[in-house]
């Protein structure tokens, strides 16, 4: 087992085993992981050890001996189980507590000698940006505008991201076991305990007030506090990555806490139940979260999502790789371009896709045209269904793949096309990928997804509702190609009432376009609920530019 900072760049071996260790100001935390040759990563061991080194720390300034031992324990049984788990590489880092204390080398000193961890204190704004790009990428979240709040037991950190880009990064010194003073120890807090933290976090969440000009899409709040709260009042949903989430609404947590704040501690611990370790800290760390919403005009916030621990992974594999989350749809839009497949080493899953449109001979102008449509019409709905990077690599995917069965025949081309993807080695796909890619791939001609369907009725509703959605995509996007004459050079939507408009920049006339659309348009219209209407602007040969306004009520369903 090797132990690295975050700096490092060494490259090990894939697969690999990464443990993750986090020094945080009420708990220490090991996450070891199986980092895969497609360079995706699954979790094989999880512990945690509640040490609670912030109290320590923020009542006396420094880690006492008390503390340094309870943590040391802990890091010498994650290093037992670092062993037993064949962990190649290990990273550490340590957070506000340590950050903070006066003595921090002294106890870095000594866990490396008593364990032979290197320790990685982190910054604030690091720490905000590790657990922003863990959240939005976990829950496929690298569009548009998402703010990332992460209550801590020492500090909060809030992410303003952009386009999978951090545009205002925020660390404070406000976290739950700071605020266990301000709770009374011996009876229950009530509403003037409610008030007074309230108070206290209005005054610690300043900075966060003056960038209310950056108003969030989706707003994600992870951490173990935010999980709880989820979980005892927020509604299960699963996002479009296929990890579960909770969505809470502010009444619903300002319920919560003012009931937790009517019970003493004892009764807290009693009513919690598995959530008892957090019985004192629960209530201060939902306080930040619901004094933020209220200050922020917050409605609701999307609990879950990776975390710091996941950021820390994602940034090593960054750094150590080369790898990066939006790699994939560029590569594969770049190579269907060029025509060349890709060579680097983490795009396996690009050079399956690509190699087996060549194989079966594929159509590449025909399909560089889908592909481009597709992508654009994508990236403009997402805010009207959840969809992330990952659905629009597996609508690019069927997009180069759509017609492939016309291989073996041009009588149910598209039965042949799912065939093949299903049962060719799609190398770095796993099978259920390969069943989404395939059914979206099926469904791309006239005929509509149904239940009675074998391949598609057993899927989840989750994953039989995403292949709906990529699969009314696929088909607008097809339909504009219909003469494979590449006449369509844009496409962008306009929502109106209960229309969707399409807005086509052409370069001929589309008349057989617009007729298939017209017969394949009837998925889109069911899944996002709108009619479809039509505005080409056509290009004409002496670069005048005509309108022409096809306005008929449903005329593309």
């Amino acid at each position: 087992m090797t132990t690295v900072t975050l700096k490092s760049t060494s490259q090990p071996n894939i697969p690999m085993r990464l443990g993750v260790i986090d020094i945080g100001a009420n708990s220490v935390h090991l996450l070891v992981v199986q980092i895969w040759e497609d360079f995706t990563y699954t979790t094989v061991y999880d512990e945690r050890a509640q040490v609670r080194m912030g109290r320590s720390v923020f009542e006396s300034g420094e880690i006492d001996p008390p503390t340094q031992s309870r943590a040391l324990a802990a890091l010498r049984k994650f290093s037992i189980s670092c062993r037993k788990e064949n962990v190649d590489v290990t990273l550490l880092v340590a957070t506000s507590a340590v950050r903070e204390a006066s003595n921090s080398a002294e106890f870095i000193d000594r866990v490396f000698e008593e364990t032979g961890f290197k320790v990685d204190v982190i910054p604030g704004r690091e720490e905000a940006r590790l657990t922003a790009i863990a959240a939005t990428h976990s829950l496929g979240m690298l569009s548009g505008r998402v703010l990332v709040m992460d209550v801590g037991g020492g500090t909060s950190e809030f992410a303003w991201m952009e386009d999978d880009e951090p545009k205002e990064l925020l660390s404070l010194h406000l976290g739950p076991v700071r605020l266990l003073d301000a709770i009374p120890s011996d009876g229950p807090p009530g509403s003037a305990g409610i008030d007074e933290i309230r108070r206290i976090c209005r005054k610690g969440l300043g900075p966060v007030f003056r960038v209310k000009e950056m108003v969030p899409d989706l707003v994600l709040a992870t951490s173990g506090t935010a999980l709880c709260l989820g979980e005892l009042c927020g509604t299960k949903r699963r996002s479009p990555t296929g990890l579960e989430t909770s969505v809470v609404v502010r009444p619903s947590l300002s319920n919560l806490l003012h009931r937790l704040a009517e019970m003493d501690l004892e009764k807290r611990r009693e009513w919690l139940k598995e959530h008892r370790d957090r019985a004192d800290t629960l209530l201060p760390g939902g306080m930040i979260f619901l004094t933020a919403m209220e200050e922020l005009g917050l409605d609701k916030l999307i609990v879950g999502g990776k975390a710091l621990r996941d950021g820390i992974i994602l940034n090593y594999m960054e750094h150590v790789f080369h790898t990066s989350p939006r790699d994939r749809s560029e590569r594969l839009i770049k190579s269907a371009i060029t025509g060349t497949v890709p060579s680097e080493r983490n795009a396996v899953r690009e050079q399956s896709i690509l190699k087996m449109a060549r194989i079966y001979n594929y159509d590449r102008d025909h399909s560089h045209t889908v592909l481009h449509l597709a992508t654009r019409l994508f990236e403009q709905l997402r805010p009207y269904q959840w969809m992330g990077d990952e659905d629009l690599f597996y609508l690019q995917s069927a997009a180069l793949l759509h017609d492939i069965g016309y291989y073996i025949s041009a009588h149910n081309h598209h039965h042949h096309s799912q065939y093949l993807v299903l049962h060719s080695d799609l190398e770095g796909f796993h099978l259920m990928e390969r069943r989404i890619i395939a059914n979206i791939v099926r469904y791309h001609s006239r005929e509509n997804p149904s239940d009675q369907h074998a391949e598609f009725g057993t899927l989840s509703e989750d994953i039989r509702n995403k292949v709906r959605l990529l699969s009314g995509i696929l088909r607008v996007a097809d339909a504009l190609d219909f003469t494979h004459s590449g006449y369509v050079e844009d496409v962008e939507i306009e929502s109106e009432g209960d229309r969707m408009i399409l807005h086509l920049r052409t370069k001929g006339e589309i008349d057989l376009e617009i007729q298939e659309l017209r017969a394949k348009g009837g998925l889109f219209s069911e899944v996002y609920d709108r009619e479809l209407d039509i505005r080409i602007q056509q290009i004409e040969s002496d670069e005048s530019v005509e309108e022409k306004l096809l306005d008929r009520k449903g005329s593309a369903a």
